[in-house]
């Protein structure tokens, strides 16, 4: 399917580009050292950061991945949410931003060679590097798979652009221009999924038309936990809480260096706390727009 879109859709698309290119040609003033380019200078109000945290988490990946699991699997897909990331943020906020905070780190693997020595700091460096540019392609994947299918556009051509316009304004800003376009990025992801989210419903006729749509495994939570046979995913409530809500979130929300940065950038130690904690709300409320 591919749409047909006028002059004006394509103004606004080409000055989105340029606004957020724009972003970092401005702040480029503000990057004037290390600390500014990779920490935004440690100015960041709680909300600021907070938003940009969050943000950071969210993308193609929200809009696709974690909508078609919710048509595959139904309401089960919040316990990536609710189970797989607000223990962890409160952990991160309550017990880690203290250390992280304190070192005067520019990185979570330059805590790491605090805590241990170099070798930990380069391993976990080039590991985060890698698993970047992994998750970095799927990204530009799904958002290229959205731009050719509703669009039209070349693959290659999606992609490389959209690389092109976030290594510019990155470059050019650090820290600060990411978290700028992150925040507005975040309005227009939410508002976006609101919108689609309550079109949905009204095309399809309420709430409860939907229920009487779907089968009741995918509208339960918890009560097909206890047999595996009996939900989508085929897990059970100890692989939910054991395995999602301890080994993979935890091992995510506290040591992932993309978000974990922006805590780091606030402008002190109860700001950076109340980074993680500001947007774990918006994380709980994410499963009433996505799934």
């Amino acid at each position: 399917m591919t749409l047909q879109i006028s002059w004006v859709d394509w103004l606004v698309i080409a000055l989105y580009f340029v606004f957020v290119i724009g972003i970092g040609i401005y702040l480029r003033k503000f990057a004037g050292t290390g600390e500014d380019f990779f920490l935004a200078g440690r100015r960041n109000s709680s909300w600021v950061a907070g938003l940009a945290f969050l943000s950071a988490n969210m993308g193609a990946l929200e809009l696709l991945g974690m909508t078609g699991n919710a048509f595959e699997y139904g309401i089960y897909v919040a316990h990536f949410y609710w189970i797989g990331a607000i223990p962890a943020m409160l952990f991160l906020a309550l017990y880690m931003m203290p250390f992280y905070y304190s070192s005067k780190i520019h990185s979570v693997p330059g805590y790491l060679k605090l805590r241990f020595d170099e070798k930990t700091r380069v391993l976990n460096a080039i590991a985060f590097a890698f698993m970047t540019l992994l998750v970095s392609g799927i990204n530009l994947y799904a958002m290229a798979l959205v731009l050719r299918t509703f669009l039209g556009w070349n693959w290659h051509a999606c992609m490389w652009a959209s690389a092109a316009t976030v290594a510019a304004y990155v470059t050019m800003g650090g820290l600060m221009s990411a978290i700028f376009t992150e925040i507005i990025q975040f309005f227009l992801i939410w508002f976006g999924l609101m919108l689609a989210s309550v079109m949905g419903l009204i095309e399809i006729g309420g709430w409860k038309e939907l229920f009487a749509r779907i089968p009741d495994s995918m509208s339960a939570l918890w009560s097909t936990s206890a047999n595996p046979a009996l939900n989508g995913m085929h897990v059970t409530w100890m692989g939910i809480v054991l395995g999602l809500g301890f080994v993979l979130s935890f091992g995510y929300w506290t040591t992932d260096f993309l978000v974990v940065q922006r805590a780091i950038s606030a402008k002190n130690l109860r700001a950076s706390q109340m980074t993680p904690i500001i947007a774990s709300f918006f994380k709980m409320a994410l499963p009433f727009i996505v799934v």
